[in-house]
Order: structure tokens, then sequence, then C-alpha cells
């Protein structure tokens, strides 16, 4: 239950990926996952199955993520 009723609130998630070599070795690496609430699905829809281009930075106490379509010789996927 979302006890911010105006405001969306969402959990950047890390998890750990594990890929196993010769059944000895093991190589671990971290995918950060942002899930994106259902209120914005008109504005997703647009970028679904395709490759973007992210860029993220932080200003004072905030991330901004920024996602667009990438180019591929000089033409949008």
């Amino acid at each position: 239950m979302n006890p911010y009723h105006e405001q969306h609130i969402v959990r950047l998630r890390r998890r750990v990926m594990r890929c196993h070599y010769l059944n000895k070795a093991v190589y671990k690496y971290s995918r950060y996952e942002l899930t994106i609430p259902n209120k914005y699905k008109d504005l997703v829809e647009a970028f679904m199955n395709k490759d973007l281009k992210v860029e993220a930075k932080q200003e004072d106490n905030t991330l901004i993520i920024r996602a667009k379509p990438a180019e591929r010789f000089g033409e949008n996927l």
C-alpha cells in the first residue's frame, strides 16, 4: 500500500547475477532495476522493444535518468 497517494514511490533494486564457467569458476556482476509505475504506461509504450541510450546523473539529492532511442547508422531503431 502506498502511503503517498499523490506521489508514486519506487525503489532501485540491485540483483547479483551469477554465471558458472566449467562448473568451477563463478562470475558475478550487478544488474540494477527500476520499476516504472503503471501510471506512465502510455509514455513508456513508445520505447518498448527498442534499444535505448541511457544517461544518469546526480544533482543535489536527485537522481536523473534519461533514456532515448539509440541511433545506429544514422537511423533510429
